[in-house]
């Protein structure tokens, strides 16, 4: 009987639950009570173009970085593999034509950049006995100016601060075919030690006094005619370009004569660094008459002959660069103005010589060209018709034997009569 009794109140409760979850049972609300409004979704957002395409611009810098490290720790790798097997010396070049090896390393990983100006400890020797023929404590040059043969200019920005390398470099990157005589002979073989005592960016020319910028435009300048007389013309000129930067007046330009040919007033300093420049610009221009550059050649010598009309030294070359040209009498006029100045001088009346004779040469051939082209068609017609009458005649005269021979003898004698 319990176990019924136990039934039946669990039934009993059963029965309640199911009245309570009943639809049909009333459900009291408060009527102050709002049912609150469900709220609409929310727009998508919307992506323009522009961000997409940023989006992707993102993404794809990031593989880039990602490459470009995979490559420097491959660059590492290899870097290490070849000092390891090359005992510690670099193919800066990728052969043997230009080796580092450091033998102490630097304070930090900063390198000096092109155009930087370098305070170098210097010793150089030849490769085949390790005879010194170079050795300097303290050299401050302009990094990448050819102030030092090419393959300094090449090593050094692979150094940093207070390192001490060895540089072993061939005779293409050194003093080449020529030599330094008498302490380097030609195609000799170098090894450089070097320590990067210092470097500093350069100065801007704004900066520079014009005593400051005299002394650096000489010293280009310089560097530019040892050059030349290497016949390394290409980095003769590359050096008396970098001087011109220096000599020149930074706030106002190069006091050349304006329009009305009035020159502007400067200082006796100025005029000094003017002077320089027009001596650069001289220089230059032989160096690109050199490379058969006429008209660069030519511009150069224009410069000097806007301040000194009377520069004898730009007079002849322009009167060379017009020959060359074949401006026959621009070349002459050049010469005969050299020659007032500097009067029975025999290489200028050499070049006035040949130069007349050349001239002569030419007028009479324009003469000849002049008669040809205002030749009468009455006379040239003539003298194609007594060409064809004459071969006309010639053509029958032979048509007639080859007949005679044809005929029997009886037309043959008859012909005759």
């Amino acid at each position: 009987m319990a176990g019924g009794d136990i039934d039946r109140t669990e039934l009993h409760e059963e029965l309640e639950k199911s009245e309570e979850l009943s639809p049909s049972k009333e459900i009291k609300t408060d009527p102050q009570e709002s049912i609150p409004t469900p709220s609409p979704p929310s727009p998508a957002p919307i992506i323009t173009e522009e961000e997409i395409a940023e989006k992707a611009s993102l993404v794809k810098e990031h593989d880039v970085l990602e490459d470009e490290i995979k490559e420097a720790d491959k660059i590492q790798e290899d870097l290490k593999q070849e000092l390891e097997e090359n005992d510690g010396w670099i193919k800066i070049l990728g052969n043997d034509s230009l080796l580092k090896k450091v033998v102490k390393p630097g304070v930090d990983n900063k390198r000096p950049l092109r155009g930087e100006i370098c305070t170098i400890r210097l010793e150089g020797r030849l490769q085949s006995d390790q005879t010194v023929f170079e050795s300097v404590e303290s050299f401050t040059f302009q990094l990448g100016d050819t102030e030092v043969v090419p393959g300094l200019d090449m090593s050094i920005p692979l150094m940093s601060k207070n390192e001490v390398s060895l540089v072993k470099v061939s005779a293409r990157f050194g003093y080449g075919a020529k030599g330094l005589p008498p302490v380097v002979p030609a195609n000799a073989d170098l090894e450089y030690e070097i320590e990067l005592l210092d470097f500093e960016i350069e100065k801007e020319l704004e900066t520079l006094t014009v005593s400051e910028r005299k002394s650096v435009g000489i010293q280009k300048r310089e560097r530019g005619n040892w050059w030349y007389g290497r016949d390394e013309a290409s980095l003769a000129i590359q050096c008396y370009r970098r001087a011109l930067e220096f000599l020149d007046d930074v706030d106002g330009g190069i006091a050349f004569p304006d329009e009305d040919k009035e020159k502007t007033a400067v200082t006796e300093e100025l005029r000094q660094l003017i002077d320089e420049r027009l001596k650069t610009y001289n220089n230059m221009a032989a160096a690109q008459l050199k490379l058969k550059a006429y008209d660069a050649a030519l511009t150069s010598v224009e410069a000097v002959l806007k301040c000194q009309p009377n520069n004898s030294k730009a007079l002849y070359r322009k009167g060379k660069i017009l020959t060359s040209k074949g401006d026959t009498d621009g070349a002459l006029e050049a010469f005969r103005r050299v020659s007032e100045l500097e009067p029975n001088t025999k290489s200028i009346l050499q070049e006035i010589n040949q130069l007349q004779a050349k001239r002569k040469k030419e007028r009479e051939g324009e003469k000849m060209l002049y008669k040809r082209m205002f030749k009468g068609p009455t006379d040239s017609s003539k003298d194609d018709q007594e060409g064809k009458n004459a071969s006309t005649k010639s053509s029958f005269s032979i048509g007639l034997i080859e007949i005679r021979k044809s005929l029997p003898a009886p037309y043959m004698y008859c012909c005759r009569c």
